[in-house]
């Protein structure tokens, strides 16, 4: 994992890429704070980090604003329903109460639980839980809102906006799911093949790693790559010192002759 790192860095330390997972934190934090304003109603068994007081007062903020900034603009333009976003933020606070009070019972009791867990669904739905998450729990918290826009302009705007925000953020999740999953199993094939890749053999032979020949010659001509190697682990050292050996050692015999 040290080496997988180190080449990650390499590969991945760029500007582009920074500002591209900076983008998708800034996403997640917009979308988490609309989203957790309605998971406490449809998911149970939260994890302590992912329903965290933070987490919590951001779902606070957004709702009171719904509320009242959306009083203010019912008693400016006689858009009624206002009372009603009052009782959906009562409701979201009181739900949220007893989501973190069954969550000081698991720590209690002692219970190995998982802090960034989702919570379970409470949709009786015969699909896998990603599904659920992806796709019908946005899709019903959306309907909801729809249908009780004509009741109150503030309760579906509120809620067709977190469901988008769900949406977003569920896929996310995922996401970062599936590519931790996939930076663990591309670490195993680097560590694995690396020398094979070095060597220039086939990608049928290297598990589909390669490394470019113009690459392994520019480590070895330029001295500022060579000082950005230099805290590169042993191993990559050392499997790197073999293939610019190799290469002098090819460039060496035809003059021998």
């Amino acid at each position: 994992m040290r080496l997988y790192g180190e080449t990650r860095e390499l590969l991945k330390g760029t500007e582009s890429w920074r500002m591209y997972e900076m983008m998708l934190s800034v996403i997640s934090l917009i979308c988490g704070c609309f989203a957790v304003s309605v998971v406490v109603f449809v998911r149970k068994d939260f994890g302590e980090r992912y329903l965290s007081w933070l987490n919590l007062s951001f779902g606070y903020t957004v709702v009171a604003c719904f509320t009242f900034l959306g009083a203010m603009f019912a008693f400016l333009t006689r858009w009624g329903g206002q009372q009603l976003m009052t009782l959906f933020w009562l409701a979201f606070i009181a739900m949220s109460l007893y989501r973190r009070w069954e969550i000081n019972r698991k720590n209690n009791a002692g219970v190995e639980w998982h802090s960034m867990y989702m919570g379970t669904s409470l949709l009786p739905l015969p699909f896998a839980e990603e599904k659920i998450y992806k796709f019908f729990e946005p899709a019903l918290v959306f309907g909801a809102g729809h249908l009780l826009y004509a009741l109150s302009g503030q309760v579906g705007a509120w809620l067709m906006i977190s469901s988008v925000a769900l949406f977003i953020c569920n896929h996310i999740a995922y996401f970062n799911e599936r590519r931790a999953m996939l930076d663990m199993r591309d670490a195993q094939i680097e560590a694995k093949y690396l020398s094979a890749a070095l060597a220039g053999k086939p990608v049928t032979e290297t598990g589909g790693f390669v490394v470019a020949e113009s690459s392994i010659r520019l480590m070895g001509q330029d001295a500022r790559l060579k000082d950005a190697f230099a805290n590169l682990s042993p191993e990559l050292k050392e499997v790197l010192d073999v293939e610019q050996g190799a290469g002098a050692s090819a460039q060496t015999a035809p003059e021998s002759r």
